[in-house]
């Protein structure tokens, strides 16, 4: 699925940023305050509870943990972004347990000390309990952000919960109902602007990556995409406006609570109804310039339908002038069927070309990133085990809670098998950029020069191409290939052309082999396995190729008309006669070689090539070129 423009997902990422820096200046600025005791800076307002100091320390760390999460994935800015991240994790976690089992870890005053009768604290210096839970669930979405392998949608799930909770804090300060950021009297609040920069830490979080997680929902260039970025904000900010409207209302005894029920009720259809009904119509728009493509596309098919019935009946007419030129005009038919076909393979050849290139071009990006990003993974997990061999040498006695968890993952096992995983990735991507070589070798198809190339090249791509018709199938046993190469200086010649006449005569070896071990026992199989022999050498100024079979061989007959185009011994529907011709005029016309066929019946068949090594344009060769240009 496509996405929305990068301008969109460019914007995002940059929100991202914005807020990771305003949540840890907001964190430096309430230190300060801690600091020089400025009670503006720690709850904003006279009257209202303080930001912690702990708090704080933990907006730095969160801050600092996301601009890290978006800076270059080095070791120095994983290390950042991970350390940071389990920090705010612990600070949430321990304040989260001193609650719940009603213990003082002494972490609370660690950094500042603070009054027992300062505004809604439970405790001098703890955190609210909202807030601990907020930093333990969004210090475990960094860290699933942070790792090498993200969590993108686990992190986005808990993101959106402590967004929830921050959103609720803040709406209790907007409607002036403590029980939103304040659990009770047992508890310390969560302060105002704690509750903003939680929201803006979510945020920050939910767009560092757009095209991941929840938020490919939403940056998707479909119609739920365009329906969410319209609707999402309007559905976050609205409601709680109108619902403080109504409860200002409420409050200077406008109206009655039932009244004032009501007229929310209505107000939220009226809202919500405006902008269904505008998304609806734009989306409707859209909806019908497609109808209108559609149709028009339509138009065009029958008007081509109509020609081509009138030009079919124009032919009808003329058909008994057609038969009194029948003979010349067969003759002129047959040419023109031999160079149109020849044309439109040599475009189609060059079409997979291009296609070929192109998916080699975009495989072989993500791969060398795979490739290089390998090296750094094997050198993390032998650091990894190396430290946990330490921390068993010198801590041989661990406490119960990780020998249990030492057995849970078999840490013995996966400590021997990691470097293996590893090792066999990196020979899985290794032979991947091995296909990419050969796809891009063979995906030369257009060009149109001659150049120097490596014989031997040519026919390793090819065989990559071809790898999957060789290999043993359910359907098939293999067929070995034997090379027996002599060093070959660069021959001058088309490189796509060329590889276009390997693929030719190996993939005819293959078909011939394939339908002759359909006729043969699988004992006889056995007793004669299948196999090509690709030979090349030297005879006088001529490279020679010899591509051989032990197949069925050809039968004298066919033999004479082996290069004629349309001739074929193969079913119907898989094979136009036209391979060994087009190959013929490759290597003879334009090539200024010998191609020839040697075979017997039962001696299986082969094809030599023979090619000058420096080569001058023939003729036909450069009419084909100046009427391509």
């Amino acid at each position: 699925m496509k996405h929305s423009s990068q301008s969109l997902i460019k914007s995002l990422q940059t929100v991202s940023k914005r807020a990771a820096i305003a949540v840890f200046w907001i964190g430096c600025i309430v230190l300060v305050g801690w600091l020089f005791d400025i009670s503006l800076l720690k709850s904003v307002l006279p009257g209202l509870v303080t930001m912690k100091a702990n708090t704080a320390l933990g907006f730095v760390l969160g801050g600092l943990s996301l601009w890290a999460i978006h800076q270059k994935p080095t070791q120095r800015n994983r290390c950042i972004a991970l350390s940071s991240a389990i920090l705010v994790l612990l600070v949430g976690l321990l304040t989260t347990l001193q609650y719940g089992f009603d213990v003082d870890f002494g972490i609370d005053q660690l950094l500042f000390k603070e009054s027992a009768d300062a505004v809604a604290t439970a405790s001098p210096g703890r955190m609210a309990l909202n807030t601990a839970l907020d930093f333990f669930i969004l210090g475990s979405a960094l860290l699933l952000l942070a790792i090498p392998r993200p969590n993108y949608l686990p992190a986005h799930g808990l993101t959106i919960v402590g967004f929830l909770m921050a959103y609720l804090g803040f709406l209790g300060y907007v409607y002036g109902n403590a029980y939103f950021y304040q659990y009770g009297s047992a508890f310390t609040a969560m302060a105002l602007h704690t509750a903003i920069a939680f929201v803006l830490l979510c945020i920050g979080i939910i767009c560092a990556f757009p095209t991941r997680g929840v938020m490919t929902i939403v940056t998707r260039n479909n119609a739920g995409g365009i329906l969410a970025q319209r609707l999402i904000l309007a559905a976050i900010i609205l409601p709680p406006i109108i619902c403080w409207l109504i409860l200002l209302g409420y409050r200077y005894q406008i109206y009655t609570a039932e009244l004032g029920i009501c007229l929310l009720g209505i107000i939220n259809v009226i809202v919500f109804s405006a902008l269904i009904w505008g998304n609806a119509r734009s989306l409707g728009k859209i909806d019908q310039k497609r109808h209108q493509a559609e149709y028009a596309l339509k138009e065009a098919n029958e008007a081509l339908e109509q020609r081509v019935k009138e030009r079919t009946q124009q032919l009808e007419t003329s058909e008994t002038q057609l038969r009194d030129k029948n003979h010349q005009l067969e003759q002129t038919l047959f040419e023109l069927r031999n160079t149109q076909t020849q044309l439109v393979q040599t475009e189609k050849m060059s079409s997979l070309g291009q296609l070929v290139a192109g998916v080699a071009h975009e495989i072989n990006n993500p791969v060398n990133f795979i490739f290089g990003n390998l090296v750094h993974a094997e050198e993390y997990s032998e650091n990894l085990l190396n430290l946990i061999h330490l921390y068993q040498k010198n801590y041989p006695q661990p406490v119960e809670e990780i020998e249990e968890e030492i057995e849970e993952i078999d840490l013995d096992f996966l400590a021997e098998d990691l470097p293996r995983l590893i090792g066999s990735m990196q020979v899985g991507a290794e032979r991947i950029r091995g296909i990419i070589r050969s796809l891009r070798n063979f995906s030369r198809m257009d060009e149109s020069d001659v150049k120097p190339i490596d014989i031997h090249e040519g026919i390793e791509s090819t065989l990559m191409i071809l790898h999957n018709r060789l290999k043993a199938k359910p359907e098939h046993p293999e067929i070995k290939v034997i090379k027996e190469y002599q060093e070959l200086p660069v021959v001058d010649c088309y490189p796509g052309q060329l590889n276009q006449v390997f693929m030719n005569l190996i993939s005819n070896a293959i078909d011939a082999l394939d339908e002759y071990n359909q006729q043969r026992t699988t004992e006889e199989i056995r007793e004669n396995p299948s196999f090509i022999t690709l030979c090349t050498g030297y005879e006088g100024d001529y490279v020679k190729v010899q591509i051989s079979d032990n197949g069925p061989g050809i039968p004298a007959k066919e033999q004479e008309r082996l290069f004629d185009p349309f001739f074929t011994t193969k079913p119907i529907g898989k094979g136009t006669g036209l391979g060994l011709a087009i190959s013929y005029q490759i290597i003879v016309e334009k090539h200024n070689g010998q191609l020839d066929c040697i075979s017997e019946p039962g001696q299986g068949a082969t094809f030599v090539i023979k090619l000058p090594q420096h080569q001058t344009m023939s003729p036909s060769a450069a009419t084909t070129q100046s009427a391509t240009a």
